[in-house]
């Protein structure tokens, strides 16, 4: 085994948008009660347009919140969400664990009530599926997502991948995504390898290069995922980022030296 490759989840692996906006938008309903039975495609629109500022499930319900009192244009959004979020929080008297948990419990309901209909809301992006398979098939393949492991493992049974439950790194790890990886390095069995992140989050990748230790992980951005054309400008003029589209994914995987993971 000469290479461990990570990959990030939701912006690389799966477009979970309209799942999240979904779920975001029937945990508004339960927190501010409106009459609509069904999310509005207008709402669904934006919110996928949005979905770029979002770094952990819950954020999604007030990103929805923000977005159906349009009382904020789209750029204001991009720009100030983290400000908008937390103010937004305050002023209704919201705390972190109580929307993670609106959220992970909804997500449940939804799954149980039918889940073919949320299975396609999660789509695994085209080629996706293919190119994963290949890599656990060739090297060390971890997920290092902020996600809750189970519903990574619903998807992944659902595509009919193999992947070891104790290669997938979720919500549950609390850890950061440089944590992960830094324990990751340490580990006597991964000594020697070439470490690869395929992450679509440039803030992610930015953390990563500030962390000295993280200095031999070769870092790509997902041009596919939720960036933005100014971050993909950005993350191109930094020289440990390579920013790659799904048909460089297959190339720079099978060209990478191979070797059956263990």
């Amino acid at each position: 085994m000469k290479n461990v490759i990570c990959f990030d989840f939701d912006g690389v692996i799966c477009d979970s948008a309209p799942e999240t906006a979904v779920t975001a938008w029937k945990v508004c309903r339960e927190l501010w009660p409106a009459d609509e039975s069904n999310l509005p495609e207008t709402l669904l629109e934006r919110f996928c347009r949005l979905r770029p500022v979002l770094h952990t499930g819950y954020e999604a319900i007030p990103l929805m919140r923000l977005i159906e009192m349009a009382g904020e244009s789209d750029d204001s959004i991009l720009e100030r969400f983290p400000g908008l979020r937390d103010k937004l929080m305050e002023q209704e008297g919201l705390a972190v664990a109580e929307l993670r948990n609106l959220f992970g419990n909804t997500r449940d309901r939804l799954i149980e009530l039918d889940q073919a209909a949320w299975l396609n809301w999660n789509r695994f992006y085209q080629g996706i599926r293919e190119i994963l398979t290949e890599a656990i098939q060739r090297h060390a393949v971890f997920l290092i997502t902020t996600k809750q492991e189970r519903f990574v493992g619903r998807l992944l049974r659902h595509h009919k991948i193999g992947l070891a439950t104790d290669r997938i790194f979720g919500l549950e790890k609390q850890q950061t995504k440089p944590q992960i990886l830094g324990e990751l390095l340490g580990r006597s069995e991964l000594q020697g390898a070439t470490f690869h992140f395929i992450e679509d989050r440039l803030k992610t990748l930015e953390d990563v290069v500030a962390t000295e230790a993280l200095q031999p992980v070769r870092l790509y951005l997902a041009d596919w995922g939720y960036n933005t054309p100014s971050e993909r400008r950005q993350a191109s003029g930094m020289p440990r980022v390579e920013v790659i589209s799904v048909n460089d994914l297959r190339p720079l995987l099978m060209s990478a030296p191979g070797g059956q993971s263990r």
